[in-house]
Parts: structure tokens; sequence; C-alpha cells
């Protein structure tokens, strides 16, 4: 594997993440390259729940 990242990847990336934004970290991060690693993480796995609940078969 090469070091190409796919397009989709760069489409998604460019829509989901967002400028560093103080009032999305919780109070006691101070740090904002922490705080906002912090938000991304949590915003990629609501992503991933809800992209996982949206395949799961349902009656």
């Amino acid at each position: 594997m090469g070091n190409d990242i796919p397009v989709i990847v760069d489409e998604l990336y460019r829509y989901f993440v967002t400028q560093p934004d103080r009032r999305f970290w919780p109070d006691y991060i101070d740090d904002p390259v922490l705080g906002h690693g912090l938000w991304s993480f949590y915003q990629g796995l609501r992503l991933g729940v809800q992209m996982a609940d949206a395949c799961l078969d349902r009656p």
C-alpha cells in the first residue's frame, strides 16, 4: 500500500473534520492539540456507530 489517500477519504475528512473550537472541548483540557484530537476522535466514533446502525438488518 502506497501513501496515496483515496479521494473519498479526502472528501469525508474535509466534510467532517472541523477547525479547532474550544467550545467543543471539556473544560479541563487546556491543550488545543489534545482538545481537538479528542473531539475529532469522538466525532469519528459517533459516525462509525451511526454507519453500523444503518447497516443492521431491521424487520
